[in-house]
């Protein structure tokens, strides 16, 4: 698919890789971060997004649980309920926090979406440098 979009001179120098956040190290044009927000409690997000922002150069596209009352109010309720299974244990947080922090380390939103299904809801975030 590289080669039909990029052309097969450029798709040679496209290269995926797979990290833990965590220890993630090196240089990157774009970093992609889906999927992962949701495992980190706010305390712990202006630290992740400053991580992603020292490996990135270019670009990042990031995916987190948003946090609006009508998710909010469905984790309460969930929490109400004996087990596990019965409340996400996926941290929400407020688009505002997330925008502040890219926008302190020098990242400008190029676009947002929302992304949802049945059961699944994530806000997606490009930004750029």
């Amino acid at each position: 698919r590289a080669d039909a979009t990029l052309g097969p001179v450029l798709a040679k120098n496209v290269e995926f890789e797979t990290m833990d956040l965590e220890h993630i190290s090196g240089k990157f044009d774009t970093v992609f971060c889906i999927d992962v927000m949701i495992h980190y409690p706010d305390e712990k997000l202006e630290e992740m997004i400053k991580h992603l922002s020292s490996v990135a150069e270019r670009r990042m596209i990031i995916t987190f649980a948003p946090y609006t009352l009508a998710l909010g109010l469905l984790k309460q309720i969930g929490s109400l309920f004996p087990g596990p299974s019965k409340a996400t244990r996926a941290y929400l947080h407020k688009e505002s926090d997330v925008v502040n922090i890219l926008k302190k380390l020098g990242w400008s939103v190029k676009r947002t979406d929302f992304i949802s299904s049945k059961f699944y809801f994530s806000k997606i975030i490009e930004v750029t440098k």
